[in-house]
């Protein structure tokens, strides 16, 4: 076969046309996004202090996106395999009524500490309702998205992202450019993008046949005990990845400009989480898939996990190359001594992307114990490194501790999962794991 028919093939190949949709949504994000930052970085319009104040804005729904969404997600993704279409139902439901009823108790906990919030980070009152809501319909969001690829639906999951995406940096330009709104218009369009795509999740929720279903005890009582270990891993993923830049707004004085340009070399750094994410949306099912089956074929695991490994590792070395030019070209002169340090971050993402492969096993076997073990030495890891290399080394030791935490993580990793990827890697056929 020539060169252009294997082409034409693998066009015309449904998993190949999956993963470039998912792949080329998640990016065309990343680049809308990317082409607005000599705007956003721009200080006639935001100011490095004021784009220090949106990444802890955004780094507080980070941080309670864990305890609103405890274990749901996961649930979702891998009981939708497990259980009967009215058994999912109920069990969605339930979900979806625990994600509300937390979301309302953290009004009441940031309204009281709203002034200690506003003293330490210079968070404004109206963050105290915008984060629980803007989270919950992240949330939203992420249910829909996963269920959409369980569906195998990508064109869905095309049309939603691309909706959302330009809806947010649209709304934001005009606000910010036009009307200058400054931060305010970036926290506006971002608040306006996940309230329509929020409407729209809830009538495909309710299309699908998913909402409405009965609010079951043993369902509550399976996703509070599954909570625990998850809410564990995603405090353990705020740790590692977002908590360095309240380390660096606490131990700096220069009303969050440190933590201003250290965010965006964590935009930029974060291109290789995306391509994660992309590959990981069509990864994590296959695997699934190949799990929930009598005989999981290993074979088919490892080759995921060789692809999965290969991509990542070109996705990081070409994101490194171009992102100096990026910064040269693009981006205000204000921030350029991150160039300093983001190559580091470059590899401590990278070491990320690969840990978080081998989640996929527990995950899907809800292994409590080892998940919550690995995620408490990795709380510990993130919350001590940080205050050492930061309060040293400031914005260069916290890209130091991300790359640090994470070398630690992987290692961790591997060993609580061994007896998984032992199979797969070694092509052990003998029994289902």
């Amino acid at each position: 076969m020539s060169k252009t028919g294997k082409l034409v093939s693998l066009l015309k190949n449904p998993a190949a046309r999956s993963i470039g949709i998912y792949t080329f949504t998640n990016f065309f994000g990343k680049a809308a996004s990317f082409l607005l930052l000599f705007i956003f970085t721009n200080p006639l319009y935001i100011s490095p202090s004021e784009n220090g104040l949106l990444s802890l804005f955004s780094t507080g729904m980070l941080f309670l996106m864990p305890f609103l969404s405890m274990g749901i997600i996961q649930s979702t993704s891998t009981d939708f395999f497990k259980l009967e279409k009215e058994a999912f139902k109920n069990l969605f439901t339930t979900g979806f009524v625990m994600a509300f009823a937390v979301m309302l108790l953290s009004f009441l906990l940031l309204f009281f500490l709203r002034d200690k919030l506003a003293a330490m980070y210079g968070y404004p009152a109206m963050f105290c309702w915008l984060i629980p809501v803007i989270t919950f319909l992240t949330f939203c969001n992420e249910q829909l998205l996963s269920l959409v690829r369980n569906n195998n639906q990508p064109g869905i999951y095309f049309k939603a992202n691309t909706f959302k995406i330009v809806l947010e940096l649209g709304i934001s330009f005009i606000l910010v450019v036009f009307f200058t709104w400054r931060w305010q218009g970036r926290v506006a369009g971002i608040f306006i993008a996940y309230l329509l795509t929020g409407f729209y999740g809830l009538w495909y929720f309710y299309k699908s046949g998913y909402l409405f279903g009965k609010i079951l005890k043993r369902f509550i009582m399976a996703e509070l005990l599954y909570a625990i270990p998850i809410i564990s891993m995603q405090v353990s993923i705020f740790c590692m990845g977002a908590s360095d830049k309240f380390f660096l707004a606490a131990l700096t004085n220069d009303k969050n400009e440190t933590v201003g340009i250290y965010s965006i070399a964590a935009v930029f750094a974060s291109i290789i989480i995306v391509l994660a994410t992309a590959l990981i949306q069509y990864i994590f099912p296959k695997i699934y898939e190949q799990l929930s089956s009598i005989r999981p074929d290993y074979k088919a695991i490892k080759k995921l996990f060789i692809v999965y490994l290969i991509v990542m590792f070109t996705g990081t070395v070409i994101i490194a190359l171009l992102t100096p030019l990026a910064y040269r070209f693009f981006i205000n002169v204000k921030y350029l001594p991150a160039l300093g340090y983001i190559h580091i971050l470059f590899a401590g993402y990278f070491i990320w992307a690969i840990v978080y492969f081998f989640y996929s096993f527990l995950l899907y076997f809800k292994e409590k114990r080892k998940i919550m073990l690995l995620s408490v030495f990795s709380i510990a890891c993130a919350l001590g490194f940080n205050y050492f290399f930061i309060s040293r080394s400031g914005a260069w030791g916290a890209a130091v501790s991300t790359l640090v935490t994470y070398g630690a993580v992987l290692i961790a990793a591997l060993y609580v999962t061994k007896n998984y990827w032992r199979k797969f890697l070694t092509d052990e056929q003998r029994d289902a794991i």
